[in-house]
């Protein structure tokens, strides 16, 4: 058994999350990807995956197998890297995420810049608002609007701060009372993003005081552009991030609302792996990133 082919496989069948997706990947046929994974699973005496009909899972100890060979897979192509790295310009893959507004909105123009000046680096770009497990997924880089960062597993970058402004229609303000504390709020139409950590909360500031308002609405929604889109429609009040919301407001179409309290600060983090950052191909990545938001930080409205 090719041990090295024999990862490789598993691992691409994990995070492609199929035999026959992993097969094309790798050009190989389903029967061979079947009979690496069925090699290493009989060599280590354990069931690593746990194959049904409708889907495919990894068991405990293939959990922990995976993890380790992706440390393995990736330390081997970075020496591979390092080896070949003088004079050579960066080259591979890189898979990334990014939630998906910040990319329809901001990101994919700068990935373009990027790859403008690394020609030979691919990009495999997954726009998800959904936070997944880097390791888990085989993903190099991921980029995320938090506050404090929490997952000690992972190191990071500040990119860049992230305001986020309480906006309405026009309309919908001409149909309820005047707004002037965010109490009021409790009562009106408030448009949540459901992947919050508190969606059901928001958290506003001045002058060193700070409240907590629970809110309820017609719309919990997982995308803050379709969130921007529903205000629009005059579907309520909602909290977003205003870079998304610039045209609208020079527009006139969303208008904004307590603009003297602020909302608990978002910041944009670039995470990964701590065994990615030496990577070339991925280091460079990180770098433009870092100075392209210092030179262009998210638009203000």
């Amino acid at each position: 058994m090719d041990r090295f082919q024999a990862l490789n496989t598993f691992r691409r069948v994990v995070e492609l999350e199929g035999f026959a997706a992993a097969a094309r990947d790798l050009n190989l046929s389903n029967a061979s990807v079947s009979k690496h994974v069925s090699q290493l699973e009989a060599r280590l005496g354990v069931a690593l995956l746990v194959r049904t009909t409708r889907r495919l899972s990894l068991t405990d100890a293939g959990r922990d197998y995976y993890r380790h060979s992706v440390h393995i897979l990736d330390t081997l192509s970075e020496a591979d890297d390092q080896a070949g790295a003088a004079g050579a310009r960066p080259h591979g893959l890189i898979r990334m995420t990014a939630p998906m507004s910040l990319g329809l909105a901001d990101l994919t123009d700068r990935l373009v810049d990027f790859r403008e000046q690394n020609t030979e680096i691919t990009l495999d770009v997954v726009l998800d608002d959904r936070q997944v497990d880097l390791v888990e997924h085989g993903l190099d880089l991921a980029i995320r609007g938090t506050g404090p960062m929490k997952d000690s597993s992972l190191r990071g970058r500040w990119l860049t701060g992230m305001d986020r402004w309480l906006l309405a229609s026009p309309a919908y303000l001409e149909s309820c009372p005047a707004i002037t504390e965010p109490a009021q709020l409790e009562a009106l139409d408030c448009l949540a993003y459901s992947h919050n950590a508190t969606p059901g909360k928001w958290l506003f500031s001045r002058d060193g005081q700070t409240v907590e308002v629970a809110i309820d609405g017609p719309m919990r929604i997982s995308n803050s552009i379709a969130i921007v889109s529903a205000l629009i429609r005059g579907q309520g009040i909602g909290l977003v991030p205003a870079f998304l919301a610039q045209q609208a407001i020079a527009e006139g179409r969303l208008v904004r609302v307590l603009p003297a309290w602020t909302s608990d600060p978002r910041d944009l983090h670039l995470l990964y792996p701590d065994h990615r950052e030496h990577s070339a191909r991925v280091r460079a990545l990180i770098d433009f990133l870092v100075e392209s938001y210092r030179q262009r930080p998210l638009a203000r409205p």
